[in-house]
């Protein structure tokens, strides 16, 4: 059975709205710029003195505020129906589970050639170094101090 590809596809109509909102211009580029705070504040959070403790205070306030942001973008009550924040929610981890691809209607098939394939992508581990680019940003390559911890045994 595996040797035919997808076997379970979803169909999501929200989606459409979704995808229409992750590709505007203000949700972009808060998001990178959220993914920014994070990596400044992960890097710099060893700094004790107080001029950087403000400076981490700062930051936190404005992640808090993009975070609220992005959220309010989709829906104000609930935000994504995909995603939390940074976590995917119980109805985005059931949907993967249970289907192997999903879209907004039949029609999205329409874009595809016959005999296109579908190949599911690989998701790296916490511990795994992500190595092409759509992986750049997930996973450990925001751990600090990974090489060393890969050592301890």
């Amino acid at each position: 059975m595996l040797r035919h590809g997808w076997r379970t596809g979803a169909i999501v109509p929200e989606l459409e709205t979704e995808t229409k909102m992750v590709n505007t211009e203000q949700y972009s580029q808060a998001l990178t710029w959220l993914q920014a705070l994070t990596g400044l504040l992960e890097r710099m959070q060893m700094y004790q003195d107080a001029e950087s403790q403000q400076v981490l205070q700062d930051w936190m306030k404005e992640r808090q505020e993009l975070r609220a942001l992005t959220k309010n973008l989709f829906n104000p009550q609930f935000g994504s129906i995909f995603r939390t924040c940074h976590n995917p929610t119980y109805f985005s981890r059931r949907l993967c589970r249970f289907s192997d691809i999903y879209m907004a209607s039949v029609s999205c098939l329409l874009n595809y050639d016959l005999n296109y394939t579908f190949y599911p992508r690989r998701t790296p581990l916490q511990h795994e170094a992500p190595l092409w680019m759509d992986q750049l940003c997930t996973g450990c390559m925001k751990t600090p101090f990974l090489e060393e911890m890969a050592h301890i045994r």
